[in-house]
């Protein structure tokens, strides 16, 4: 059933975040709505299934074969049983208290699906014995194909999956996109990651500010991409190759309120003239695409630092840890005995899928978690045997960021005192603070305006909010820094602005910094040295342009399949 979007407009409060958009979606194809966070594809998104907040105003229209979906009021046949949703954060969307064959049993019963539940697991690759299983039970992508099964059971013609893929390491992405392609049921993804989604889907439209960039056969893009915008998104996704540059796409995506006349894209692309400011630009034919440019020219935007430096002392030593995590029924070892090195000026990454262990490898050497085994130094002081006083004021010494910026900032408090708090906690002189916080902003690449300083998390795009999670980690001066997956919840082009930020940092203030990522071409892009880690063992380590070029291994070979764009 074809799905038939006209110049469909979504205004929240008087400001506009989808403009006009026109686009078709055939029977049986598969279509990705790309764009950074704030473009207006989510809204887009719960437009088709009237889950826009009473606040918002929709005009245009959305016909799903006769049935209109734009301003629509009732909802009661059409969401669930003629288009349904895989809703982003789907791993944590399932319910703990009740088994996957309840939940699924439920579904069908709402929606008046005609499936039994074990031909709902079995259809997304799953066996009938995950009936009785809990959520907790299954691994993420489990969860993300149990997701999926629930949005098939009430049979729909038109599946909406928004971020299906986020949190997810490379191999288990490129395993639940090939699911979803492979369903044949007419497909909307909605992603930032353009350049995972291409050999999954059929066309590609590339969203920006509220406006279609770009509308193309996936097949083409890569080679005959035409829009500024759309380059910059392909250059700003990692490969794991060093020989690829990898870029970044200067600035951010504007706010509602501070739309450009124009080309929205002007403020940040290398080609913009005095025309791009003055007149917007239309969607017309570009052979087999859509372009909105006034130019064809092939931009070039600036590239993520690579170390060539000379390193420090050794900052971080692990040696022989072992963990094991205890049950009643059973024991998990989760790091098996694991070595590992980190110097001053250094960015090493911990590479592997989900369950690997890196976390509980990041908490070891945060003095979170006691190894069952095996040491830890911190600048040759041991860390593994203090407890009290003297645990905590070895901990001031690390930094850390979390991976998810929107739940690691207090939301009532400013920016300032988001970032002066660890000051206060270390007992900093308070007529010392305000100089070491914003040092602090600055080296993590944010403004130090008051007006800047004064804003709430809500007022901070996801990059924001993960830099003055970085500033709030250098506030008290630490010789380590530990991101775990800093980066997995931003859109590629903040993603390289981070990296820039974190190799800055590396350089000029000499710091370690301990880098845990599933997404292995990040990994070799940015950091110094790669250490693989797999079902608690380290399975292989090295330079990181030595293990892109020559991997010993056949689970990184694997991994680097995966980040191969």
């Amino acid at each position: 059933m074809t799905l038939s979007l006209r110049d469909l407009t979504i205004s929240y409060g008087g400001l506009t975040a989808v403009d006009a958009i026109s686009l078709d979606v055939a029977e049986g194809e598969v279509v990705a709505l790309v764009g950074e966070s704030g473009c207006g594809k989510t809204s887009l998104a719960r437009a088709l299934l009237g889950l826009l907040p009473r606040t918002a105003s929709v005009t245009g229209s959305a016909c799903l074969g006769e049935d209109e979906l734009a301003g629509r009021t009732d909802w009661k046949d059409i969401r669930g049983r003629r288009v349904a949703i895989v809703p982003q954060g789907a791993m944590t969307g399932l319910s703990p208290v009740h088994r996957i064959g309840a939940q699924l049993t439920e579904m069908l019963t709402l929606h008046g699906g005609h499936a039994e539940p074990a031909e709902l697991l079995e259809r997304v690759g799953l066996p009938p014995a995950m009936l009785r299983c809990y959520a907790h039970e299954l691994s993420g992508g489990q969860r993300q194909r149990v997701a999926i099964a629930l949005a098939l059971a009430g049979e729909p013609r038109l599946l909406i999956a928004d971020e299906p893929t986020t949190g997810l390491d490379a191999i288990t992405q490129r395993q639940v996109l090939a699911l979803l392609a492979g369903l044949g049921t007419t497909m909307l993804i909605v992603s930032h990651d353009l350049a995972g989604l291409m050999p999954y889907a059929d066309r590609v439209a590339v969203m920006y500010a509220g406006r279609l960039a770009e509308v193309r056969p996936a097949g083409t893009l890569a080679a005959e991409h035409a829009h500024p915008y759309t380059a910059g998104l392909l250059t700003a996704t990692p490969v794991a190759d060093r020989k690829v540059p990898w870029g970044s796409i200067p600035g951010s995506a504007p706010a509602l309120d501070l739309l450009p006349e124009g080309c929205r894209f002007a403020p940040r692309c290398p080609l913009a003239t005095s025309l791009c400011a003055e007149e917007a630009p239309q969607l017309r034919s570009h052979g087999t695409a859509q372009v909105a440019c006034h130019h064809h020219d092939k931009p070039t935007f600036p590239v993520v630092p690579q170390g060539d430096h000379p390193l420090g002392a050794p900052v971080v030593r692990v040696a022989g840890v072992h963990h094991r995590y205890r049950t009643r029924s059973r024991t998990v070892e989760a790091l098996r005995g694991v070595d590992l090195d980190i110097h001053a000026g250094e960015i090493v990454a911990l590479v592997g899928e989900s369950g690997s262990g890196k976390s509980t490898l990041a908490r070891i050497i945060l003095g979170l978690l006691r190894p069952s085994s095996g040491r830890v130094e911190i600048a040759g002081e041991e860390l593994t045997t203090r407890r009290g006083r003297a645990l905590r004021r070895l901990q001031q010494r690390i930094g850390f960021v979390h991976q998810d910026p929107y739940d690691a900032l207090h939301p009532g408090m400013r920016v300032a005192s988001l970032v002066a708090e660890p000051l206060v906690t270390t007992g900093t002189p308070r007529e010392h603070r305000a100089a070491r916080m914003r040092d602090a902003v600055s080296a993590a690449g944010l403004p130090v305006t008051d007006e800047f300083l004064q804003r709430f998390p809500g007022q901070l795009s996801g990059g924001q909010r993960q830099r003055v999670s970085i500033a709030r980690a250098l506030a008290a001066d630490p010789i380590l820094l530990i991101a775990d997956e800093a980066t997995s919840m931003l859109d590629v082009s903040t993603r390289a602005g981070i990296a820039t930020t974190l190799r800055t940092l590396a350089v000029e203030r000499g710091l370690a910094v301990l880098f845990v990522t599933h997404d292995l071409g990040e990994a070799v892009q940015s950091c110094d040295r790669i250490v693989v880690l797999r079902s608690g063992t380290v399975v292989e380590h090295g330079l990181s342009a030595d293990l892109a070029s020559a991997p010993s291994h056949p689970y990184t070979a694997q991994l680097l399949e995966a980040a191969q764009t």
